[in-house]
């Protein structure tokens, strides 16, 4: 959710914000609901866009293994929030993708584990780099 705090600064940039989830409609919903969040958020329960963008599953070390563990236990200390009930399939790791105006990929950083996610500086220098 460190994204959509920081949606502002990709909006300044004149970028959107959507987020794709391994889910149904119904479970996006919730989600939007549970999070609080104004966002566009699309169901993709078969993971297509995760395959067609390249998202790997990961093993179990790229899941529970200590470097992810200790991100993963200062990044819920930081947000003060715990890692919710997952949906979908549980190894299914994802990424960020810059899509321009004419559907072709920009940039990308697809996560090498759990705990690899771009961050909103990286994804704003990407921006300003288009």
């Amino acid at each position: 959710m460190q994204s959509y705090r920081e949606r502002g600064a990709f909006e300044k940039e004149g970028a959107q914000l959507v987020l794709i989830g391994q889910a149904t409609p119904r479970h996006a919903a919730h989600f939007r609901r549970r999070q609080g969040i104004d966002l566009t958020v699309l169901a993709d329960e078969k993971r297509r866009s995760y395959k067609a963008a390249g998202a790997k599953v990961a093993t179990l070390n790229e899941l529970v293994g200590p470097k992810v563990m200790a991100k993963g236990l200062i990044s819920s200390m930081r947000s003060r929030q715990p890692q919710g009930r997952t949906i979908g399939h549980p190894a299914q790791l994802g990424g960020t993708m810059i899509i321009g105006r004419d559907g072709s990929v920009a940039w990308s950083h697809m996560s090498e584990d759990a705990s690899d996610n771009a961050t909103p500086e990286e994804i704003v220098a990407a921006l300003r780099g288009i």
